[in-house]
């Protein structure tokens, strides 16, 4: 599958990469001031894995559907709506499911986005089965399911994939690595260096590439949702690096500190930056621009969210609610 870019397309990549950094630097300064409580994960560092899922969906001829992590929110805000999102994220009556979820266990399936969770390895098995349930329906959709690299160790992520692997499923099964499953490093979980190799098991094809470069993110997604919509399910690893902790605030004492030394060199921004001016295609200026644009776009979002009014005891005790579709408003 041959993909290029146009020059719009590559701004339009820039501007993914500042939504996403704009998101993180959000979640921490929310957190630090105050006004959002809870162990929320920041994409800081990994912008690039976010651009480059956003890009895919958007430009995909195929339909999608996709299961997010707690460190993807500005792939799942780009699907569900940022202030849907936003709204959910903070516990508020105006969210998806009505403040009942937040961000770890969000839906909106009339945009393809299915239930997040907060076990490990839990969602790749229902995204196997909702892949499954939509073809037979006669609506086929290719599923991006969406793990970090600690989720691949469950047990249920192989039945997932040999599942999907069996009867050739509509399935992408793809690892955001960064290198970290909370706080146990890679060296201590698995003894491979790529984990797109755990595709061989199942038959399928397995690849591997730079998760702080958008474009390559992009471009490998791209070509594996167009596999798995001919029935040719895939393992898709991107390799990436956790600026932060495991949450805001994690104190990462089982972590060097001198990594931090090398992340001026690891920064999908920073980069991507150098990338689009040798092309000629914007300056500084523009750049500047962009990044403004998109914070303010993020500020004004947030702010609008801590408006809303949230759930009332009586609407968080409903237990039909919450055992029902009546929590999911859009279902």
């Amino acid at each position: 599958m041959s993909i290029s870019f146009t020059n719009e397309q590559y701004i339009e990549i820039y501007e993914y990469l500042r939504y996403a950094r704009a998101f993180g630097e959000r979640i921490i300064y929310y957190i630090k001031a105050g006004k959002i409580a809870g162990a929320i994960h920041s994409p800081y560092g990994q912008e690039g894995v976010q651009a480059g899922l956003i890009m895919a969906a958007k430009y995909t001829p195929h339909k999608t559907a996709a299961v997010g992590t707690h460190r993807d929110q500005p792939a799942n805000s780009k699907r569900m709506g940022l202030q849907n999102f936003i709204n959910e994220m903070l516990c508020k009556q105006t969210g998806p499911c009505k403040g009942l979820a937040g961000e770890y266990h969000v839906m909106k399936l009339d945009v393809g986005f299915l239930p997040a969770q907060g076990i490990l390895g839990g969602a790749w098995s229902w995204a196997v089965g909702y892949a499954w349930a939509r073809r037979a329906q006669g609506n086929p959709e290719v599923v991006i399911a969406i793990y970090g690299d600690g989720a691949t160790s469950e047990g249920v992520t192989y039945e997932a994939m040999n599942v999907a692997a069996i009867y050739k499923l509509p399935v992408v099964f793809f690892i955001e690595n960064n290198g970290f499953a909370m706080q146990s490093s890679a060296e201590k979980e698995y003894p491979v260096e790529d984990l797109a190799l755990r595709a061989q098991g199942c038959g399928m094809r397995g690849v591997t590439v730079d998760g702080i470069d958008p474009v390559a993110v992009a471009e490998a997604l791209l070509e594996a949702i167009d596999l798995a919509a001919k029935g040719q399910p895939n393992v898709l690893e991107v390799k990436c690096t956790r600026f932060e902790g495991h949450f805001v605030g994690d104190p990462q004492g089982y972590r060097d500190p001198k990594y931090r030394e090398k992340l001026a060199d690891l920064d999908p921004v920073a980069r991507y930056e150098k990338v689009i001016k040798e092309m000629g295609i914007i300056d500084d200026a523009g750049l500047q621009k962009i990044a403004k644009e998109q914070d303010d776009i993020m500020v004004a979002a947030f702010e609008e969210g801590f408006k809303q009014p949230d759930p009332t005891r009586e609407q968080a005790l409903a237990y039909s609610a919450v055992w029902s579709n009546n929590a999911g408003g859009a279902i």
